[in-house]
């Protein structure tokens, strides 16, 4: 599932860039992150922890764009990561879809669920 996923991310990032780049936009720097793993269980707690704020990031953004691209490429990519989220909480013996409806956060709630996680 990890290897599986991080490829999943790998793609997502390259189809972000070429989306942008493709739009004449500039991608910022990958920021550096320092994650506290120490066994599986720690591993699935930080990927659900990833995901889901993802698909909530998603979620919050898409009122914002205006580029029929770029929400295109966003939707197709917000699918995923609740399917990466809704598989990490099966394996975490945790309900796969507890609400019905996603939550979306601002960029500062985002930026807040990060910031442990941000080395710079």
């Amino acid at each position: 599932m990890a290897q599986t996923f991080g490829k999943h991310e790998r793609e997502h990032v390259s189809a972000i860039e070429e989306t942008i780049d493709g739009l004449g936009g500039k991608p910022d720097r990958a920021p550096r992150f320092s994650f506290p793993l120490r066994d599986e269980r720690s591993f699935l707690a930080l990927a659900q922890t990833l995901e889901e704020t993802g698909v909530s990031a998603y979620n919050g953004a898409a009122v914002q764009i205006r580029s029929p691209e770029v929400l295109a490429a966003a939707g197709q990519i917000v699918q995923i990561e609740a399917r990466h989220a809704a598989a990490i909480r099966t394996a975490r013996s945790q309900a796969p879809a507890p609400l019905a409806f996603d939550k979306a956060l601002g960029m500062k709630q985002v930026l807040q669920a990060a910031k442990p996680f941000l080395k710079s």
